[in-house]
């Protein structure tokens, strides 16, 4: 008698019940060997796939900025170049810093040009080198009312040169009896500065020295 006779015989003596349980162990035992032999490395495989992921997004974000680098270098320096021309624009005009100190005189005279103003000096102090630019200053000594020399600071601030107010000296004024119905008369010292791209001349300020 052959084996698979010999099988059958004995599946045939089998009750209906024990069939049922042989074939589920069957079946439990094909589903194991599936599972151990394929769905397990097919995970495997995908959660190296996912771990991978970033690093490759990585790889080509490097190589996608490397080939369009030179493209996105340009364009920032032609940013940069706009930006630093619109910025300039707000420079004092002057081949050298007395030229420019004149030049912002000419802009600080007409803003004391008041009424209740009356501008007694003005002078243009020493320029200052600030890296690449300078910065020149000018001293106006006047006598101004309150509301004059709030008008002078706000039109300094508005002003599209880039100026700021670096000293501002305020004491009021005197009075005899006689003028006590007056406005109060305020002693204004004040510094403006300003920026040119002229250089300071550092070879003469030595030679003088």
């Amino acid at each position: 008698m052959t084996p698979a006779v010999r099988f059958q015989a004995k599946m045939r003596a089998l009750s209906h019940r024990e069939r049922i349980l042989l074939l589920l162990g069957a079946v439990s035992v094909l589903l194991f060997v599936l599972v151990r032999f394929g769905a397990y490395p097919a995970i495997d495989s995908y959660r190296k796939s996912r771990a991978a992921l970033p690093k490759r997004f990585e790889t080509l974000a490097r190589y996608r900025l490397a080939a369009q680098g030179e493209e996105k270098i340009d364009e920032s320096f032609a940013d940069a170049a706009g930006q630093l021309e619109e910025a300039e624009e707000g420079i004092l005009p002057g081949n050298n810093p007395a030229a420019a100190g004149a030049a912002l005189q000419g802009i600080l005279k007409p803003m004391v040009e008041r009424p209740d103003t009356r501008l007694t000096s003005v002078r243009a102090l020493a320029p200052v080198q600030r890296g690449a630019y300078a910065e020149t200053s000018v001293q106006m000594d006047l006598q101004t009312t309150t509301e004059g020399l709030a008008g002078m600071l706000a039109e300094v601030a508005r002003n599209p040169k880039i100026l700021r107010v670096k000293k501002l000296s305020v004491s009021s004024g005197y009075f005899g009896m006689a003028a006590a119905n007056r406005r109060e008369t305020l002693v204004v010292s004040v510094v403006v500065a300003g920026i040119t791209g002229a250089e300071v001349d550092t070879k003469g300020e030595r030679a003088e020295q």
